[in-house]
């Protein structure tokens, strides 16, 4: 055996040792298992994290109403040996008895996913050391609005009894705050946002003294749109209107991790052309975010150029996505079958001026921004993140690149034409803010490498008559799927993007899909990161870990 083959096997034999429905190879590195008792859990989990699958990416549950129960789904990572492992096992729907293991204790990262179950499912997981709802407003709890006898037409006939709850329990947590503080100490608890203009539509409760931050815990949920709900509601190919909605800033990536989940069930290869497009677009859509991303950070810290310089660039880039799609922003250019679109030769040509426009600008921003003083002063030594806290918190992307942990999905389980793609780590070392965003900026310039070769790859192909560009782009879909389920990762402009899609037998649309994307885990982090600290720093840190509201709230 090769050593990645004993790796693997190591993961074998652990599961093997507990009564199991199967282990099998699911992919080079997923192993995918059913434990036949949920009490086993809690057991496996450790002996996992003890063989070095330290991360637990998301949690996931599927409500089989038909069946009676409640399919548990975790997929734990070995981020550093590229070894992976989805568990599966089933609990009792009943509310009443519908309960499992938390894992919290021993996996930190675990914390938002399964209190995000538990609001979405009901199900109580034993043991979670702060069990209460999130995402969902207060007209939500204790509802299951995931289960599938879920009534959403009732529930909102109830919308301004539904509103004035909200109102009425903000209005308490005032009165309960103003109670449990010292009305001659210095304490207070400030409400950062939720309409803030460094973070957009979240709130922070920080807890202080003076200026110094006590602690903070995040309000997320102003813009859930329950998109794992509305996708169940569209066919396969309507459902990306709801899967590009996860962020606008990087919609095409997005639709790549759930259109490569449908093409595994449904049997179906696209073409060499399809993928390429894939990467082309993905990575100009990575460039949008990351302009805007740089904006953002730059915005919070009172240095507003950048943000001009950076839309400006990015303008270009857009002309590009409108051409090939007709949209600037929901381009919806990515469909089961490859891409949605045939490629035209003015399409390069605004391509080639976009990375004209980059090459042109990228030296200005490097020597006047990469090495502004302010950012400095105030980024290097704040909000530092390690390389264990990346493992244990499940970390992902530019926010774990920037602690010099070498994860990209690209590399680690490539997909579409990524495998031909020439292309290495990009990280940092320190983590600190200011890394993050050189961070960013550095992978801004690979992906203008990686653009480049994936044009001039297509240029060759078409010129030499491989590839042709008019009728090469999609191949066909079925309809109808046949019973199953897949899971699919892409690195999306904020880290990973894990896509877990359920389909039943005949089916025209999703049954279940779990959309688990990378805010979620880098905004739990925001109490850890500035605790200690004082309000001045709370949105260059915000700013560092870029965040989007979409892929945060879903």
């Amino acid at each position: 055996m090769e050593g990645d083959e004993i790796l693997m096997q190591n993961i074998k034999n652990i599961l093997t040792s507990y009564e199991t429905e199967y282990v099998e190879d699911y992919k080079k590195v997923w192993i995918k298992t059913k434990l036949e008792k949920s009490s086993d859990l809690l057991e496996v989990a450790k002996a996992l994290q003890e063989n070095g699958l330290r991360t637990i990416s998301t949690v996931s549950a599927t409500d089989f109403l038909s069946e009676n129960k409640i399919e548990m789904n975790y997929f734990f990572e070995d981020i550093l040996t590229k070894r992976n492992c989805w568990l599966k096992c089933d609990i009792p729907r009943e509310i009443e008895n519908c309960s499992i293991d938390s894992i919290t204790p021993l996996f930190a990262g675990a914390d938002w996913h399964e209190r995000e179950v538990f609001s979405m499912f009901g199900i109580k997981f034993t043991g979670h050391p702060d069990l209460r709802p999130i995402i969902v407003s207060q007209d939500f709890y204790d509802k299951t609005p995931f289960r599938k006898d879920f009534d959403w037409d009732a529930h909102e006939e109830n919308i301004v009894e539904n509103m004035n709850m909200i109102a009425e329990s903000f209005a308490n947590e005032e009165e309960e705050n103003e109670k449990k503080l010292d009305p001659h100490g210095s304490d207070t608890i400030l409400n950062w946002g939720p309409t803030h203009p460094a973070s957009g539509p979240i709130r922070l409760k920080v807890h202080c003294d003076g200026e110094d931050v006590i602690s903070i815990d995040p309000d997320i949920g102003f813009v859930w749109r329950a998109l794992e709900h509305l996708v169940t509601k569209k066919d396969f190919i309507g459902a990306i209107v709801a899967v590009e909605r996860l962020c606008f800033m990087d919609n095409i990536n997005s639709m790549v991790g759930y259109c490569q989940a449908v093409e595994e069930i449904a049997g179906v290869e696209i073409t060499d052309f399809a993928k390429y497009m894939r990467v082309v677009l993905g990575e100009v859509a990575r460039l949008s975010s990351h302009m805007m991303g740089m904006a953002g950070f730059y915005n919070a810290m009172g240095l507003h150029t950048v943000m001009m310089w950076n839309m400006d660039m990015r303008e270009f880039f857009l002309d590009f996505l409108e051409s090939y799609s007709g949209a600037r922003i929901a381009t919806a250019a990515i469909e089961p079958g490859g891409v949605r679109y045939g490629l035209q030769p003015n399409m390069l040509m605004e391509l080639q001026s976009a990375l004209d426009k980059f090459d042109k600008t990228k030296d200005d921003i490097r020597a006047i921004f990469i090495k502004n003083p302010t950012m400095k002063l105030r980024a290097a030594k704040l909000g530092i993140i390690t390389p264990d806290e990346v493992l244990d918190y499940a970390l992902c992307g530019v926010v774990a690149r920037a602690s010099g942990v070498k994860t990209d999905i690209r590399i680690d389980e490539p997909y579409a034409a990524y495998a031909d793609i020439k292309m290495d780590y990009v990280t940092q070392k320190s983590g600190s803010s200011q890394d993050r965003l050189i961070q960013i900026f550095e992978e801004m310039e690979q992906s203008i490498d990686i653009i480049k070769q994936a044009k001039k790859h297509i240029e060759e192909k078409i010129e030499s008559g491989e590839f042709d560009p008019i009728k090469d782009h999609m191949v066909k879909v079925p309809k109808k799927l046949p019973k199953g389920e897949a899971i699919s990762r892409v690195e999306w402009a904020r880290g990973e993007v894990l896509m877990h899609l359920v389909t039943e037998d005949k089916a025209t649309s999703p049954y279940r899909l779990k959309m688990k994307a990378p805010s979620f885990n880098h905004t739990m982090m925001l109490n850890h990161l500035l605790a200690g600290e004082t309000l001045s720093d709370i949105p260059l840190v915000f700013g560092s870990l870029y965040i989007c509201q979409g892929d945060l709230d879903r």
